[in-house]
């Protein structure tokens, strides 16, 4: 195993055991049913002639070496081994060649064995290598291959621990995990060294191209889809196959329409020329968008779509009633094609024809028109790709210095002259056995994207490790690879300066990929990820749909993208004098004057309930259980998320609160019993004012001062006490008591920020160099990208 020369010894055996996980999963093969009895026939036909106590070339005895792979050295000799092996080094080409299932098989037995005892001897105490999380590992290809296919593709979920799934504790790896990685480097590698004709293409096709589905009708040059029954509403490009796995963008031209609002309001009368019979629906409010799925299916489509028609969602629309072009992205297999369905149409039997006063014929009701569809992709930066002509020289042969360019960008670090000859070994050993250069330079790609080295980051070794702290950084602020300018200043060793920290940190911020930490910090923080996973009840709240759940996610982002690019203080996360709006989101909170679908800043007065986190419907409704509120969940959050202070989980015996939508009980009466209990009363005692003081706030984040349905309910309280005394009559005087603890508040913020950034919950030391950072930052004016900058420059984010 060759290690690079900043990992310190004593790391040096769970670095080996991890990286041997890794390389042991690179090219999973089966399972040996015994390690021993295969290994001993190998060596003894293949191995013992020349590394025995007779000879022992190389300084190296395989007969004495110990099967027991749990002694991290031993496994490390045994990993040096069969390196050799693989790259067709051993046995030497004056001995008999073992044969490929020979070779295969030993191969397998080792690398099973060495997985298996790294996996469960592995310590379980704090490491300092870490997994890169699921979004990271994508961004990283991205960024190191111009490709927008994903590493990560149908791996599960990366766990969480402390609101964050990139926490190095939970970022394990299995044998499954290792070879889904390695089928989608595959692809990847597949993608990236093709060649052929280019497979882009920029399709536009109007209604008559379109195919239809037996519920659409062709009126003029228009699609009308107008009948959800059976997806029958549907429509296709009929001659459409993705020419390969990729990302495509799809772009729909049309408008979602009501004729009836319009004939009500002319005082026309359209008479239906048949009965409908019709499943439940609500009429959607005038004005109000509509839900477009994009289904993606095996080509070819088939006229009869039905209720049992399968398929994947690989996107969505919102299509509201001004006719303009829309685009989604989505994801397509090769092979496959895709059809548009208008997911929330009324369920009619028969086509609703109408004959307006005697003599014009119309589709009566809700309607979806589709006058055109636009296909882009796949989306390609470059063809052909860009890797062979960097890694290859004229002849076909690999570049070195190409190879070595790519390597350190891969790994983040420079390379070793082993490492480096590793994987130079690779692709010439690919070409003697008859590969193409292309083919061989793909084997090549794909070892690297395996790589323990690629999959895995390292915790710098101390302030003046300028290549780990490069790798902090980009991963921090970017949730991606070092660029160029920071490998530079590593390479260098400027980057262990302060000065030069603070510097990188606030250019990197500025750079529009910091959009990932924004998407990434915020979306765990504050629990945007989760927004969408529990839809409300739409008998109650009717008004909750696609854009205003988008809406609302695209609040709490953009205010924190607010106060980050602005650098405004870390108090406007609690009490901004302004919100983060646009007219659908504007219409719900019950403010005038904002029109158009675009967030901006609002300016909102000091006793505004809206602007700050408290007053977000994204954080409300995640925190409702579609159908009332809570202000058990929503007070937890409240100590969770802004104080970092999270109580005991509840006793296993408590009973779950019915809900009661009428409104003749309040919840805080019925929590009531809860707060009785011994077992329960002191954690509520700090759980529910925080909650209760959000109860003018429904499950959806609108305004009520009433319960139940249409507010005619009992009145809604939303006055409470906090642990330390202070009483509140409503949310604005809640607000007031958080912006109280303000240091309290940014000390939780700078907790997560800085547990984000090095992989684990803060330590005690830790915890005390925050309220250091704190204090200073208020100091110098409490400015929320000054702590980010802060936080970059400590020990802790530096060592630790």
């Amino acid at each position: 195993m060759l290690f690079p020369a900043r990992i310190p010894s004593r790391l040096r055996p769970t670095v080996a055991a991890i990286f041997i996980v890794g390389l042991a999963l690179e090219n999973p093969i089966g399972h040996a049913d015994d390690f021993s009895e295969t290994v001993d026939a190998f060596t003894t036909k293949h191995c013992i002639e020349c590394h025995d106590d007779r000879q022992e070339k190389g300084d190296f005895r395989i007969d004495s070496l110990s099967r027991d792979l749990t002694d991290p050295a031993i496994a490390i000799a045994w990993q040096d081994a069969i390196d050799l092996v693989e790259v067709g080094e051993m046995p030497p080409e004056d001995h008999p060649s073992a044969s490929p299932n020979e070779l295969k098989t030993f191969l397998l037995a080792v690398k099973t064995e060495l997985a298996r005892t790294a996996e469960s001897s592995a310590p379980q105490s704090e490491t300092r290598i870490r997994r890169l999380s699921h979004s990271a590992m994508d961004n990283t290809v991205g960024d190191l291959m111009g490709t927008r296919l994903r590493l990560s593709a149908g791996l599960p979920e990366d766990p969480e621990l402390a609101g964050f799934d990139n926490m190095a504790s939970t970022l394990g790896q299995s044998s499954e995990m290792m070879h889904l990685l390695q089928q989608n480097a595959r692809r990847i590698a597949s993608d990236a060294t093709a060649g052929g004709d280019d497979p882009r293409a920029d399709i536009d096709l109007d209604a008559d191209q379109m195919t239809l589905g037996s519920r659409v009708a062709r009126v003029d040059d228009t699609l009308i889809l107008w009948s959800s029954k059976n997806r029958s509403n549907t429509t296709w490009p009929a001659d459409f196959v993705a020419p390969r796995t990729g990302v495509y963008r799809i772009g729909l031209t049309g408008f979602q329409w009501d004729n009836r609002y319009h004939l009500d309001r002319q005082n026309q009368i359209a008479k239906p020329d048949r009965a409908q019979q019709k499943s439940f629906h609500k009429r959607l409010p005038e004005g109000r968008s509509r839900q477009v799925a994009i289904m993606a299916l095996q080509a070819p489509i088939q006229n009869a779509l039905g209720e049992s028609t399968g398929g994947r969602r690989v996107g969505t629309l919102t299509i509201d009633d001004q006719p303009k072009q829309r685009w989604v992205e989505c994801e397509l297999e090769a092979g496959e094609s895709f059809f548009v369905y208008a997911t929330d149409c009324p369920r009619s039997q028969n086509t609703p024809w109408a004959t307006i006063e005697g003599s014009d014929k119309v589709i009566l009701g809700e309607q979806l028109h589709l006058s055109r569809l636009q296909i882009q992709g796949p989306l390609l930066p470059t063809w052909p790709p860009r890797f062979p002509e960097q890694l290859l020289d004229p002849s076909g042969q690999i570049s070195n210095t190409g190879l070595k360019q790519f390597l350190t960008k891969a790994f983040r670090q420079p390379v070793e002259p082993e490492v480096f000859e590793l994987y130079r070994q690779r692709f010439v050993e690919s070409r003697h056995q008859g590969q193409s250069a292309q083919q061989s330079l793909s084997r090549l790609i794909e070892a690297v994207l395996c790589s323990p080295r690629f999959l895995y980051t390292v915790s710098p070794e101390s302030p003046q490790d300028a290549w780990g702290i490069a790798n902090r950084l980009s991963y921090f602020l970017w949730n991606s690879m070092p660029d160029e300018h920071l490998m530079r200043l590593a390479e260098s060793g400027a980057l262990i300066q302060p000065d030069v920290i603070a510097d990188q940190t606030r250019r990197m911020l500025a750079d529009p990929k910091a959009d990932g930490f924004v998407i990434d910090f915020a979306g765990q923080w504050l629990g945007l990820r989760k927004v969408g996973d529990m839809l409300p009840d739409p008998g109650l709240y009717p008004e909750y749909d696609l854009v205003l759940e988008q809406s609302m996610r695209a609040e709490s982002e953009s205010l924190f993208r607010e106060v980050l690019t602005k650098n405004l203080p870390v108090t406007d996360f609690l009490a901004p004098r302004f919100a983060m709006l646009n007219q659908r989101l504007a219409k719900h909170y019950g403010i005038d004057g904002v029109l158009g679908n675009e967030i901006r800043s609002v300016p909102v007065p000091a006793d505004s309930p809206r602007g700050g986190l408290l007053g977000h419907a994204s954080m409300l409704t995640t925190t409702s259980n579609g159908t009332r509120t809570s202000p058990v969940v929503r007070g937890v959050w409240v100590l969770e998320n802004l104080l970092d202070s999270p109580p005991s989980p509840p006793p296993p015996d408590v009973e779950p609160i019915e809900p009661d939508v009428r409104g003749a009980t309040t919840i805080r009466e019925m929590l009531a019993k809860h707060r009785d209990v011994a077992t329960c009363k002191e954690c509520h005692r700090r759980i529910d004012p925080w909650g209760f003081g959000l109860e003018n706030f429904d499950a959806v984040g609108a305004w009520r001062d009433r319960y139940g349905i249409d507010q005619r309910g009992k009145p809604v309280d939303a006055t409470g006490k906090t642990p330390s005394g202070q009483t509140f009559d409503s949310v604005v005087q809640m607000r007031d008591q958080l912006l109280a603890q303000s240091d309290r508040f940014a000390e939780a913020l700078a907790s997560k920020l800085l547990s984000h950034a090095i992989g684990h919950p803060a330590s005690i030391q830790e915890r005390i160099e925050i309220e250091q950072i704190v204090q200073r930052n208020r100091n110098e004016g409490g400015r929320f990208a000054d702590l980010i900058v802060l936080i970059c420059q400590s020990e802790s984010f530096r060592t630790h």
